[in-house]
């Protein structure tokens, strides 16, 4: 049987370059609408949006000060506090926006075209883009009242920060997709962040807890991830609480779930 010359499709009539082209272009239609929900018409909102995150530094820095604790790692309150809150941000915007993307641009759906995947890859590109220019904030304004933000191993501060951003889609992806299944989960995803803030690390060291709460703490991915970005912050800290082979199957792990659970989705979309 003779085979045909022309490119392989996903639809009659349609060439892989034409789909990829139309994907490009609703991805790029709906980054403009989430920017425009997110921010408004105005500069306030896209500014605002980069101060809220020092808010989180600031609690962090008051809380510490009220218990006169000494931080156990740097030379101040300040760069030791930032290690912890600064993978928490990032963690938190990207979790909480993804999970509401899904039900906040399920009306788009309905358009020829529309896939859930757009939605999802248009979502994480501007949690990325903006995600970015909070850390970008973030280093700049401890900079600017005098500490050293220059990490001592700057490739693996950044390879915890895209883990930080792979845990963050990961969890969104997980508690967005199933409350679009049952809307419930969706409050049980914003719970995550309270429960995170105080897990995670920010306040203390992990091998500084008992050998029972260590024992949690270690099958928590953010606390997992701040601990590898301190230890590469610092040149003198060496974590032995940290374990980057449970971090990288737990978020792979948690990605691929999420994943399954976005086909449910499709198929009842």
């Amino acid at each position: 049987m003779a085979q045909s010359d022309a490119p392989l499709t996903r639809f009659a009539g349609e060439s892989w370059n034409t789909a990829f082209s139309m994907h490009a272009r609703v991805v790029g239609a709906v980054i403009m609408r989430d920017m425009q929900t997110r921010f408004g018409a105005s500069y306030a909102g896209f500014l605002l949006g980069l101060i809220m995150p020092l808010g989180h530094l600031g609690i962090a820095i008051g809380i510490l000060s009220l218990i006169g604790r000494v931080p156990p790692v740097g030379q101040g309150s300040v760069p030791f506090l930032l290690t912890g809150v600064l993978p928490f941000v990032v963690w938190f915007y990207c979790h909480r926006q993804i999970m509401i993307c899904f039900a906040q641009n399920k009306p788009l759906l309905y358009f020829p075209g529309v896939d859930v995947f757009d939605i999802l890859v248009a979502r994480t590109i501007t949690e990325i883009a903006s995600g970015t220019l909070v850390i970008v904030t973030l280093l700049f304004a401890v900079a600017a009242i005098g500490y050293d933000v220059t990490p001592h191993d700057i490739i693996n501060f950044s390879y915890g920060l895209i883990l930080t951003w792979s845990f963050g889609i990961a969890t969104g992806i997980i508690f967005g997709a199933t409350g679009v299944l049952w809307p419930p989960m969706i409050m049980a995803g914003s719970l995550l962040t309270p429960l995170f803030w105080i897990s995670s690390g920010i306040l203390y060291l992990p091998e500084a807890m008992p050998d029972r709460i260590q024992m949690i703490l270690n099958f928590l991915p953010l606390c997992q991830i701040v601990e590898g970005i301190r230890t590469s912050f610092f040149s003198e800290y060496q974590s032995s609480f940290y374990n980057p082979h449970i971090l990288y199957i737990s978020i792979i792990f948690l990605l691929a779930v999420g994943i399954m659970f976005i086909g449910f989705v499709r198929k009842i979309g």
